[in-house]
């Protein structure tokens, strides 16, 4: 194992014997957060041979990463395992086997909560911890519930403050015992925010906006620090190759334009063929100003005989000179079904993410052009074998998506420079969704520089 992987151990265990009983490894992916918490479970059932674990992860991770690297890495480790996925009869016979550990897709925490009443697990591993932001979310109140009753609680994640320091209080909360960040997401936030924007609730005023109060993030920060700790790839993996971000920006062409001013200014706009297209508020506004900058719009919600609209091939034109000149295979990233469907019929050799065996293709260079909708690209999949070069058709609001997406190629293993393509349309929503990834990426950094540290007294 890596000295950093060893170090994030050392502080795992010495902080479930804290008042927290619990631990945040926000380590960056690549650096093998798996490989770490299987190493953690190990040392706790040489223990307590009785002890058993649940690892509750993604559903796509649950189901092949975790049981595939158990299987790789059974020499360094004494635990037996069984995944708890597919058919409630085959979740049901892998929590009938008695395993030392059960793993579980998060998309079945509530038949799990009404399967079993009382959990047997002592331990309780949560891959991803940032998909338990929301507070209120039936995932987060059950596994909230549960881990309670738990000896300790391991939550991993990359990305711990995807969009505000908000995200911070349900993903701390599963794994803190000590209330570090208060009993509830209301007192969190009147204790460290201040309303920013309101709506009239019948004539009463609701806030729907928070700011941190000053100094609220470096307070917030320091509370969390001596359970949660950070590592960057870029850090702890010195021979990682960097990763350049090119952003393309494109000009929209006049006939879109139009259509793009009219729809913004006036949330309505008559298109040539006698079609009107209108935003009823202001986030379908903006989902159309999006599909306009891709080179597309989609009917109105309650036009179900309308059909998409195809306005450009701006941003498809940018694609085929990145392939042209590309000296690799390329994963494309997209956003809309219209894209993905356009791409089809330009490049017939695009393969997408999701096809039977596809992703070994991939890793042994037979694909050269890869689609991925980056949702279902983030999480459990090593693909960095098969090429480095990445394009971003339209970028997502969420940074999660965003990054995680292109760790997929920019992780360890990789030995070449990851090269990132953005393309844009200048004067559009496009700079928007760029500058909100620019700010999430300081709140990230913001958050990972302050829970690095270095620990001792453990020997492993």
């Amino acid at each position: 194992m890596h000295d950093y992987q060893k170090q994030a151990i050392r502080f795992a265990l010495k902080a479930f014997a804290s008042p927290s009983r619990g631990c945040g490894l926000f380590l960056e992916p690549g650096l093998g957060k798996t490989l770490t918490s299987i190493a953690v479970m190990d040392i706790m059932h040489a223990a307590d041979p009785h002890a058993r674990f649940l690892v509750i992860a993604p559903a796509l991770v649950a189901r092949n990463s975790w049981p595939d690297e158990l299987e790789r890495w059974k020499g360094m480790h004494s635990l037996t395992w069984a995944a708890a996925v597919g058919t409630p009869r085959q979740r049901s016979k892998a929590l009938d086997a008695d395993a030392d550990v059960t793993v579980i897709g998060q998309d079945n925490l509530k038949w799990l909560d009404g399967k079993v009443g009382d959990w047997p697990w002592k331990g309780i591993v949560v891959d991803e911890l940032s998909g338990y932001k929301t507070p209120r979310s039936n995932r987060g109140l059950i596994l909230r519930r549960h881990a309670r009753q738990a000896k300790w609680t391991l939550g991993l994640t990359g990305t711990p403050a995807t969009k505000n320091l908000l995200d911070l209080w349900g993903e701390i909360a599963v794994i803190d015992r000590s209330e570090t960040l208060e009993r509830s997401m209301t007192r969190y936030r009147d204790r460290w925010f201040t309303p920013g924007r309101y709506i009239d609730m019948g004539g009463r005023r609701q806030p729907i906006d928070y700011t941190p109060r000053d100094g609220a993030q470096q307070e917030i920060l320091d509370l969390i620090e001596p359970f949660c700790l950070s590592m960057k790839a870029s850090d702890r993996l010195p021979g990682l190759p960097s990763m350049i971000e090119t952003d393309h920006w494109l000009d929209m062409p006049k006939p879109t334009r139009d259509t793009y001013d009219r729809l913004r200014r006036q949330m309505v706009a008559d298109l040539d063929d006698g079609t009107t297209v209108t935003a009823a508020n202001a986030g379908v506004l903006t989902a159309k100003l999006a599909q306009l900058t891709c080179g597309c719009l989609y009917p109105d919600a309650d036009d179900p005989e309308g059909t998409i609209r195809h306005v450009d091939d701006v941003k498809l034109d940018a694609l085929a000179d990145i392939i042209g000149a590309a000296d690799g295979p390329v994963l494309v990233f997209y956003q809309f079904t219209d894209e993905l469907e356009r791409m089809r019929a330009r490049f017939p050799g695009m393969r997408e993410v999701h096809e039977q065996g596809v992703l070994e293709e991939w890793r042994n260079g037979r694909v050269p052009l890869l689609a991925a909708h980056p949702q279902a690209a983030k999480y459990g999949l090593n693909i960095q074998d098969g090429g480095h070069e990445i394009v971003w058709t339209s970028l997502p609001w969420s940074f999660d998506d965003y990054r995680q997406a292109c760790d997929r190629l920019h992780r360890q293993g990789q030995k070449r420079t990851v090269r990132v393509h953005r393309l844009l349309e200048s004067n559009t929503v496009d700079r928007r969704k760029l500058d909100v990834l620019t700010g999430r990426m300081m709140l990230h950094e913001a958050v990972m520089d302050a829970v690095e540290g270095e620990t001792t007294g453990i020997n492993i």
